[in-house]
């Protein structure tokens, strides 16, 4: 998946020479950042490519593990349970093992069987067996209906 940035309707808006994001999940305008706008963009595509429901999807919440304050980036709900957890760095951050193990770590407290590490250029989806402790890699994102 290679981010397109033309015509996908994320609203924007300028102030003082500052490109500004609608996140439509916090419903409020945030500054663009390298991060930010992979997160916009994975958030639009989940909405209105992969039917995922906007009430579903929660962004930058704190969780704690092992006492430290950590703060995941996406966390998709089903049936009111975490499902899919998400991770999205800069572009010019590499998607590799480190990242991998930032949202394993965040993944020791949430618990979910489905992850996603992306940069808006490459990507890492897994499903997990939680029981097992096992994964299984994925060459695409999942539908909402198919988790």
């Amino acid at each position: 998946m290679q981010f397109n940035w033309e015509n996908i309707g994320i609203k924007t808006r300028v102030e003082k020479n500052v490109l500004y994001f609608f996140d439509p999940i916090r419903k409020r305008y945030l500054q663009t950042t390298p991060e930010e706008e992979v997160r916009q963009w994975i958030i639009h595509f989940l909405i209105h490519q992969k039917n995922f429901p906007i009430s579903n999807i929660s962004v930058e919440k704190q969780i704690t593990y092992l006492n430290r304050k950590k703060r995941f980036d996406i966390l998709i709900y089903k049936n009111a349970k975490p499902l899919f957890l998400i991770e999205c760095k800069a572009p010019t951050v590499a998607v590799n093992q480190e990242v991998l193990n930032q949202i394993c770590t965040y993944n020791f407290v949430l618990s979910v069987p489905y992850l996603l590490v992306t940069n808006g250029e490459s990507q890492i989806c897994c499903r997990m067996n939680l029981e097992q402790k096992t994964y299984q890699f994925l060459t695409t994102i999942p539908d909402y209906k198919s988790l």
